[in-house]
């Protein structure tokens, strides 16, 4: 088990933040990840360092920000020079230039049918992330005994969970964590 893993144990809510405001809302003591979902070039480092200074691992969703090159050259400016600690994306390109770099790998898996879930599989396996993050998280539960046995990598749901019943349906299935914009959801006491 990675450090990230067993911190999300304990912490399972990520607080999936859009700028410096929604930032500054962040608790202290019950997050212990930020998912970013957008900026650009010249927000990100303020908005990182930030996130940083609260203590927080820091995930860029990098298909959502504007000006970085989305290629090796990219991961490599956000690896040492911004200095996130992974990033989130639905290509599996940018999952391989990220691992490259040293950042937690997070591969976001869309499930609208069983046919996104067929090729969704294939991708995660060829792509091999850290971590998979299944949307729109209410549906795991639905899915969870299948999708653990087809995939090796811990699960994160995230996307259209809103309140607390939602919140521990999900988290009552199994997932690891759940990514939430949600701030109501970011006060949540785990034991």
């Amino acid at each position: 088990m990675s450090y990230f893993e067993y911190i999300l144990e304990k912490r399972p809510v990520i607080a999936a933040v859009k700028d410096l405001s929604d930032l500054e809302a962040v608790p202290k003591e019950k997050v212990a990840a930020i998912f970013i979902l957008g900026g650009d070039i010249f927000s990100l480092p303020e908005i990182v360092a930030a996130a940083i200074e609260l203590d927080k691992l820091v995930f860029l969703h990098i298909d959502l920000v504007k000006g970085i090159g989305k290629d090796k050259y990219g991961m490599k400016y956000l690896a040492e020079e911004v200095g996130i600690d992974g990033i989130v994306t639905t290509k599996s390109y940018l999952i391989r230039e990220a691992k490259k770099c040293g950042l937690i790998t997070i591969q976001r898996l869309f499930i609208l049918d069983s046919s996104a879930f067929d090729s969704g599989i294939s991708i995660i396996k060829s792509s091999n992330p850290d971590l998979v993050e299944v949307l729109p998280g209410l549906v795991f539960p639905h899915i969870s005994d299948e999708l653990t046995d087809k995939l090796e990598q811990p699960i994160i749901a995230g996307g259209l969970i809103r309140n607390q019943k939602e919140l521990d349906f999900v988290l009552d299935s199994g997932i690891l964590a759940v990514s939430t914009s949600s701030k109501r959801l970011w006060e949540k006491e785990f034991e």
